[in-house]
C-alpha cells in the first residue's frame, strides 16, 4: 500500500505561541484580513490551499511541514 501524506490538523495557534507571533503580526506579514486569520487560528477554517499555507509558514517563520499534524509519523530520509 502506498503512503499518501495528508495534513490532519493545522497547528497555527500552537506555532504562533512557539514563535512569538501575534494576530497583528500575521495581518501585517500576510496581508490577509484579521477575520480570515482568526478563522484559521480558531480552527473555524482548517482547509487552506498550498499558497495560503506557504504564506502562513513564511509569516510565522516555520516550515510548511511544521504547520500541520500529518497522518504519518515517520519520514523518508533523503540521502
Amino acid at each position: 500500500m502506498k503512503k499518501q501524506w495528508k495534513p490532519v490538523d493545522p497547528r497555527i495557534n500552537e506555532l504562533m505561541h512557539e514563535y512569538s507571533v501575534s494576530i497583528e503580526d500575521l495581518v501585517e506579514r500576510t496581508g490577509l484580513s484579521k477575520q480570515r486569520i482568526n478563522d484559521y487560528v480558531g480552527g473555524f477554517k482548517s482547509n487552506m490551499n498550498i499558497g495560503t499555507a506557504m504564506t502562513f509558514a513564511d509569516a510565522i517563520g516555520c516550515s510548511i511541514e511544521e504547520l500541520y499534524v500529518w497522518n504519518f509519523k515517520e519520514r523518508r530520509q533523503l540521502i
